[in-house]
């Protein structure tokens, strides 16, 4: 089995990277995640809280979508990780921006996720390997995602440059969590229904409850979701960072 790594950013790492990020290694209500097929997922913040769990409302959301989540602790964005990502997913452009900073080429294989589950859309599973339901391999389906996505952004009309990024709390409050993991799940399901090598397409569950590994500590709590304020824990040390 070929392997690739996914890295997802935002700015704090506790709230919409570590959501995405879950969601796409563990799956989505009946619809399997990535991590079983060679595909490692991992998230990092511009501005990481480094060392804070992810946000506990936001866990509960992602649990009741139907998510197995493990311990999360949130972590910087680095130059290795870009470098051997091979798909860099972002909350918003701002980010990608922030990726291309740090490492310039890798902006060819960095979008928003609002962009990236929107282009997917436009090229079809069968482009990136085969007809629904093949056991082509999940990462050439996402090396092949990388390369043909920018050929479809002539083909895709937006209103404005923000409708690509993703929704972003503007005070923390379990109908807001709500309102963001209900968004990211959607574009976050398009990309699995793509990728997905052994993919077989199921009503939309309801909703279901899966249970927490370990559950959460509330991270602290700002005006908006990712941006930290002048008091943050320590930084953690890189060897216990875990792929959650």
């Amino acid at each position: 089995m070929d392997s690739a790594t996914i890295l997802v950013v935002c700015t704090g790492n506790i709230r919409r990277s570590p959501a995405i990020e879950a969601m796409l290694r563990e799956g989505v209500g009946q619809i399997g995640g990535l991590a079983r097929h060679g595909i490692t997922v991992i998230s990092a913040g511009s501005e990481a809280l480094e060392g804070y769990d992810m946000d506990s409302m936001i866990a509960s959301e992602v649990a009741l979508a139907g998510t197995r989540l493990t311990r999360h602790q949130a972590y910087r964005l680095d130059v290795a990780d870009i470098e051997r990502a091979d798909l860099i997913i972002t909350a918003e452009r701002s980010h990608r921006s922030d990726v291309a900073r740090l490492v310039p080429p890798a902006v060819k294989r960095t979008f928003t996720l609002v962009e990236l589950a929107a282009l997917s859309d436009l090229l079809g599973r069968a482009a990136l390997g085969g007809p629904t339901g093949s056991e082509a391999d999940a990462a050439a389906r996402l090396r092949a995602l990388v390369q043909l996505a920018p050929l479809q952004r002539t083909r895709r009309r937006i209103r404005r440059p923000a409708d690509d990024d993703l929704l972003d709390l503007r005070r923390r409050s379990p109908r807001e969590a709500r309102r963001l993991v209900t968004e990211a799940r959607g574009h976050v399901e398009t990309l699995l229904r793509v990728l997905e090598p052994s993919l077989s397409l199921v009503n939309k569950p309801q909703r279901p409850f899966a249970p927490l590994v370990a559950p959460p500590v509330a991270a602290p709590t700002f005006a908006s979701s990712d941006e930290p304020n002048e008091s943050t824990q320590p930084r953690s040390a890189h060897s216990n960072r875990s792929a959650g």
